[in-house]
């Protein structure tokens, strides 16, 4: 299975809409992928699923597989870098991912230190890339189409309509202006920063330094798991995150018309109904 197909197939599950606010951890965490978007996570959650990781997090979770757990991340990124509400420790988040063996990726990586933490048994990988090569790719696929004009209309009519997805713009901008700190400028300092700290953090037995294109072996020693036969996975490459963000926009467009169009057949039936009542006749009838 080649990545474009692996990816469409992720990002065509089914849509759930569950809450975790009162959930409760049901599998031990064993695993933290703290890399960088864009460093081959999403292929490392399809690695870990493979080697028997259930229920790997990656962004995608939040942002399309349960949209709902974005308000979640954005009051999380809300305490931690504006001061407002309560900071996320083991508690929290053994609400919003207690049903993961494994995280990688945004929004979770935004808090590695509170995630090593929480977690002290499990172990830690950091996804590794040429910094430039990283910069470059996410702000094509990731910071460009956040900041468009289309993203900002769709935002509004998730908005309007009360969509799931209606959290997952406002956690991407907080997470490229408060994380990052203004990602084109910053983002690359950040991104040393960052693996600098989890590398202060974690002892070397527990960590390891990784590049996907290293493949199973250094993974599966690391994690002490059987060379899977197959190889290994690439899920993620620019053109098929470019073609699912498109996808995801289609889809916010459906969803938000479908609601606004039952929202004004609703306004027009309680319109006609008053006009009945008055007398008049309905100046839609013609």
């Amino acid at each position: 299975m080649d990545g474009h197909t692996a990816i469409e197939q992720q990002w065509q599950q089914r849509i759930n809409n569950i809450d975790r606010r009162h959930r409760q951890r049901v599998v031990p965490m064993r695993v933290l992928v703290l890399g960088l978007s864009r460093t081959g996570t999403n292929s490392l959650r399809n690695a870990l699923r493979q080697l028997g990781y259930s229920s790997t997090y990656h962004g995608y979770a939040a942002a399309l597989e349960n949209p709902r757990d974005c308000e979640m991340w954005l009051a999380a990124l809300r305490a931690k870098f504006k001061g407002t509400g309560t900071l996320f420790g083991r508690e929290e988040f053994d609400r919003l991912l207690g049903h993961c063996q494994a995280v990688t990726d945004i929004p979770a990586v935004c808090f590695a230190k509170e995630l090593i933490e929480a977690y002290p048994d499990a172990k830690v990988i950091l996804s590794n890339r040429n910094v430039d090569e990283w910069h470059k790719s996410v702000m094509c696929n990731l910071v460009t189409p956040t900041y468009s004009f289309s993203s900002a209309l769709l935002a509004r009519a998730a908005w309007a309509s009360r969509s799931t997805s209606r959290w997952s713009r406002p956690v991407a901008i907080l997470i490229f202006e408060k994380f990052f700190k203004g990602f084109a400028v910053k983002g690359k300092d950040v991104y040393r920063s960052h693996y600098q700290a989890v590398r202060s953090l974690v002892p070397k037995e527990r960590l390891l330094e990784y590049n996907i294109k290293d493949g199973w072996e250094p993974l599966c020693k690391f994690l002490e798991q059987e060379v899977p036969r197959c190889s290994f996975p690439n899920g993620n490459e620019g053109e098929a995150t470019q073609k699912l963000i498109r996808e995801l926009k289609t889809r916010e467009v459906k969803l938000a018309g479908g609601k606004l169009a039952i929202l004004l057949a609703m306004l027009l039936v309680v319109y006609c109904s008053w006009c009945v009542a008055c007398g008049r006749y309905p100046a839609v009838l013609g």
